[in-house]
């Protein structure tokens, strides 16, 4: 159904049809006499927002900060603050020979030190930065109390 005209703004309004509502562009006092629910009409930006705002699972999804205690004392962590410990790991593996992981979890001097031993031995020292990339991240995959260098804990 082609959206309608609101004659009063002018805004292209559209019916939501997949829950049987009748447009009303205002509630009439008949309606309201009647005892009959009074609906509006929503406007094409109003649907959006609200089917993404219905889309949204706040059970699998969490956004709310947690307390949790950090290097610098107990602090308020959000989610998309903690970094993962799989990713740390396959970081480890394919780039720890360049210090992926550590530059991942912002232990940046590790991380140069790791790229500098690979690039200035021509790669002659390369698989000593593996070594010491694997075993360091499956150390920390492991660790219950891994955390970052802003000292938040990884995420499982």
């Amino acid at each position: 159904m082609p959206p309608t005209v609101d004659p009063t703004s002018g805004i292209p309004v559209m019916v939501n049809n997949q829950q049987n509502h009748i447009a009303n562009p205002a509630p009439s006092p008949q309606n309201v006499s009647q005892g009959q629910p009074v609906q509006y009409q929503q406007t094409p930006q109003q649907m959006h927002q609200q089917n993404l705002f219905n889309s949204i699972s706040y059970n699998n999804h969490q956004i709310e900060p947690q307390m949790m205690n950090t290097l610098h004392g107990t602090q308020m962590v959000y989610p998309h603050m903690q970094k993962s410990k799989l990713v740390m790991l396959l970081l480890a593996i394919f780039l720890g020979w360049a210090g992926g992981h550590n530059f991942y979890l912002g232990f940046t001097s590790r991380a140069v030190s790791q790229l500098l031993i690979s690039i200035l031995s021509f790669g002659f020292l390369a698989p000593v930065s593996s070594i010491w990339a694997l075993i360091e991240g499956v150390v920390l995959f492991g660790n219950q109390q891994a955390i970052d260098s802003n000292g938040i804990p990884l995420k499982d």
